[in-house]
């Protein structure tokens, strides 16, 4: 038991996934041991000197007659909800075992402080020590650092990805020989990468990606179903863009290309959910909630293709029929898909 603790926060588990050493790393001789070997798998890696730095403080508080302890805790290397729940459980367990009250908690500054909240919400925080890596200010060294950030996946996908889709937007407007689109195109992809990351779809469009990987290199049937999907999606949104063309009204144009690519989308996210469900019944799961997905999407489709035939040619004979009967069709499917199937 220690009156105080001093954490070292790995939240993506660079330490695990580098050397293979688990967490919770408990003591002054073990962590010194764990850093070294991953400085030796990795000597760029900031997490070891965030280890060295935790160690520095534990020895000062040491010095001052203190109570306490060192630790380093990692997460996983899908930072997030994931990674904050096996921190949260690292930091039980040390609770349990050595019950301290306080802690100085050491970072090297950057995602790692997100974790502030859960650490505070089982000690009382003394201190936070940022750790920072004193660099060269000349040319050369910022052009090395520069590489190695971009050589980090996770960087180059937040920079190169949308860098190269900007440009590729453009080269496609200016093939077509039509240079004065290509900003509104930019824009409206930068527009979509915005609200993918706010609403975390680009999570499932990488594993939608990597599904469609692992399902090619296994040798599935569910790869078929995956780029099927993929075409479909494609030949949806030119479909969606040649209807809204022809059209000069703003708000108009915006419901003929939904309009006329609703139900291609629509047969786009059919196909997923059966390489999903193929997926699924190869590895012996129930896929009861697929079947579900497709009635509901048919569903869907109903509603979308309804509301906007009717927003468009409202003073045709029977627009009002025809968007009901649109919708009753809509939930007969949905109920059709959810209260049956949910036995199976």
């Amino acid at each position: 038991m220690v009156k105080k603790v001093v954490l070292a926060v790995d939240r993506d588990d660079d330490l695990g996934q580098k050397t293979s050493i688990s967490s919770p790393v408990i003591g002054k001789e073990n962590i010194i041991k764990a850093a070294v070997r991953l400085a030796t798998t990795d000597p760029e890696d900031s997490d070891v000197n965030t280890m060295f730095a935790a160690v520095k403080v534990f020895d000062e508080l040491k010095k001052n007659g203190e109570d306490c302890e060192v630790i380093v805790i990692c997460g996983d290397r899908n930072v997030g909800v994931a990674s904050d729940s096996k921190i949260a459980q690292q930091l039980d367990e040390i609770a349990e075992m050595l019950k301290p009250e306080r802690a100085v908690v050491v970072t090297d500054g950057s995602e790692d402080e997100f974790v502030l909240p859960v650490i505070s919400s089982r000690f009382k925080i003394d201190s936070v020590h940022r750790v920072v890596v004193k660099q060269s200010k000349t040319i050369e060294s910022t052009y090395f650092m520069i590489r190695k950030m971009l050589n980090d996946p996770k960087v180059a996908k937040m920079t190169l990805a949308p860098l190269g889709m900007i440009f590729l937007v453009y080269s496609i407007f200016l093939i077509f020989q039509h240079p004065e689109w290509g900003l509104g195109g930019i824009i409206l992809f930068l527009g979509m990468y915005f609200l993918a990351k706010a609403y975390g779809w680009d999570k499932s469009i990488e594993e939608y990606v990597e599904s469609m990987r692992v399902s090619l290199i296994e040798g599935r049937f569910s790869f078929i179903f995956y780029v099927t999907s993929a075409i479909l999606l494609l030949v949806g949104l030119i479909q969606g863009i040649n209807a809204a063309i022809a059209e000069p009204v703003a708000y108009r144009s915006v419901t003929f290309f939904v309009f006329g690519s609703v139900w291609w989308l629509i047969l786009s996210g059919m196909f997923v959910t059966f390489a999903k469900a193929a997926d699924a019944y190869a590895e012996g799961r129930r896929i009861s909630k697929y079947v579900s997905i497709v009635f509901l999407l048919i569903s869907l489709g109903f509603i979308v293709w309804g509301a906007t035939n009717y927003i468009l040619y409202p003073t045709v004979e029977n627009a009002i029929r025809n968007l009901v009967v649109n919708f009753g069709i809509a939930i007969f499917v949905a109920l059709v898909g959810v209260l049956p199937l949910r036995r199976i």
